[in-house]
């Protein structure tokens, strides 16, 4: 079985709502791989995956946070 997940771009991950509309590539394709009901589920599951692989990368870097002010 091929994996379609890395075909398509983080982009076009974000678009896709996972509930197989017509007007989405990503879901017509799993849905023409797997069937509708297989093809559905493993469709949510990787973009379940995409989406954390998404948030991950944010993590990190500098932390906003000046200095605090005491009352007087």
């Amino acid at each position: 079985m091929p994996d379609l997940k890395k075909k398509f771009s983080r982009k076009e991950w974000k678009d896709c709502c996972g509930k197989g509309c017509k007007k989405c590539e990503i879901a017509q394709t799993y849905i023409g791989v797997y069937g509708k009901s297989k093809g559905l589920d493993k469709l949510n599951e990787d973009r379940k995956e995409m989406q954390a692989k998404k948030s991950a990368k944010k993590k990190g870097g500098k932390k906003k946070g000046g200095k605090k002010k005491h009352k007087a």
